[in-house]
């Protein structure tokens, strides 16, 4: 009765408008309240404690940094050196501009992490430039926004710190195990970009020469280290996520003060203040989502889940099915991070029991919700997308359809072949 309690008045408070945090945190505050009533006398002053011990971690101080790295890349004007160094290399190819976006998408994900941020940085670049080729808008924007996708999954990537840091995890490990997958999403847009942009004779860039390719690319070679850097540091054990993250501040902020001088004093406090603004966001969906798997674990919320996908199938491969299918629908209505933060704690320990690899798992989850990102009516990508490209989120998600479809073909087949997932973290960095 208390757990319908909790969920309900949390999914009235989304339903209604309130930010999802906020909702969780109510519903929480709700149920204590409640049981202090009617079954135990729970001290509410048990929010703000499991609040309190849900971010006191070490590996959370990571997200500050990556975010925070994040931001000085943008402001230093990493996007402009990428885009040139992408056209030069792709633009070439049938696709032109549309392939552009998909490669520095790609590159791109690898330093800032956040794929919304990839697809407002890399959008107001080229969405304009596309319009000029003669790229219908709709398809300008859908394009990008399916290729921001793939920044969570290449490393370094929040929601994998996030994931290690829930379920006592291998960072390291989650950031090599990302990689692969990453490149098969990067494949399989570039290829379906080619054929799409050769049905309808879409422009073809001219061929960079040789001069201006080598020029593009002494001009990205110092922003392609980064990601480098970081996994580098991470698998000699030179560093920790945390420290790593730091070591890549320094380096993108070396990068913009010194070699190209164009970050001053102010940009770098402004991009930090926006910085610490994210942050908080973050660290307060991780509190209140603390106490959430809290309460859960209290009204073994885990054992009916268990019992409820039990009954459907003991196949694991069904089970995992259902498990994507649950992820992609709740993706439409819910933000990425809530959706992990209450739903790890719970479900994985179902599956591990069942023999899936909890690396694996984790990459297939991730790669769940930044497919919501994708998806109306709530998609973050989407809305970044209808402010830039000034169309409405339904036609950029027509158009983003088919590279949905699929991106949705590669989560198969990261989900039934788990090599793919494993295979970098068993050669590289075996537990």
């Amino acid at each position: 009765m208390l757990l319908l309690l909790l969920i309900g008045t949390m999914l009235v408070l989304a339903a209604a408008g309130m930010e999802i945090a906020w909702a969780i945190g109510v519903a929480c505050l709700v149920y204590l309240v409640a049981a202090s009533i009617v079954d135990f006398g729970a001290p509410l002053s048990l929010l703000p404690q499991q609040m309190l011990a849900g971010v006191q971690s070490y590996t959370l101080l990571a997200i500050p940094m990556f975010v925070f790295a994040g931001y000085l890349m943008s402001a230093a004007g990493v996007t402009q050196r990428l885009i040139r160094f992408a056209s030069a290399l792709v633009g070439h190819i049938h696709g032109g501009l549309a392939n552009v976006a998909v490669t520095t998408n790609f590159i791109m994900s690898g330093m800032s992490g956040s794929a919304v941020a990839d697809a407002a940085a890399t959008g107001a670049v080229l969405v304009p430039e596309m319009e000029k080729r003669g790229y219908p808008r709709d398809f300008a924007c859908g394009v990008i926004a399916s290729a921001a996708t793939i920044a969570p999954i290449i490393p370094p990537s929040i929601l994998f710190v996030l994931l290690g840091a829930i379920q006592n995890l291998s960072i390291g490990q989650l950031f090599l195990a990302g990689i692969l997958p990453g490149v098969l999403m990067f494949v399989a847009m570039f290829v379906l970009t080619y054929v799409i942009s050769r049905r309808r004779g879409y422009p073809r860039e001219r061929r960079a020469s040789r001069r201006e390719l080598w020029e593009a690319t002494l001009g990205a070679l110092l922003p392609l280290a980064a990601p480098l850097i970081v996994l580098r540091a991470i698998m000699v054990g030179l560093a920790t996520p945390t420290e790593a993250a730091a070591i890549l501040v320094m380096y993108v902020a070396f990068l913009g003060l010194v070699v190209y001088r164009t970050l001053s004093l102010k940009t770098v406090i402004d991009c930090a203040a926006k910085a610490a603004a994210a942050t908080a966001v973050i660290m307060l969906m991780a509190g209140v989502a603390s106490m959430f798997a809290r309460i859960a674990l209290q009204e073994q919320f885990g054992q009916i889940l268990t019992n409820a996908m039990l009954a459907i199938s003991s196949d694991v491969n069904v089970l995992l099915l259902l498990f994507n299918i649950i992820l992609l629908v709740l993706g439409m209505f819910m933000d990425a991070l809530p959706i992990m933060l209450v739903l790890a704690p719970i479900t994985f320990p179902i599956f591990i029991s069942m023999g899936v690899d909890p690396i694996a798992l984790g990459v297939v989850m991730v790669i769940n919700l930044t497919l919501g990102l994708l998806t109306p009516p709530v998609g973050l990508i989407l809305s970044t997308m209808s402010v830039i490209g000034r169309t409405d989120i339904i036609s950029i998600f027509r158009a983003a359809f088919p590279y949905f479809l699929t991106l949705c073909g590669v989560l198969a087949v990261c989900t039934y072949f788990p090599q793919v997932i494993l295979f970098l973290p068993r050669q590289l960095m075996p537990a």
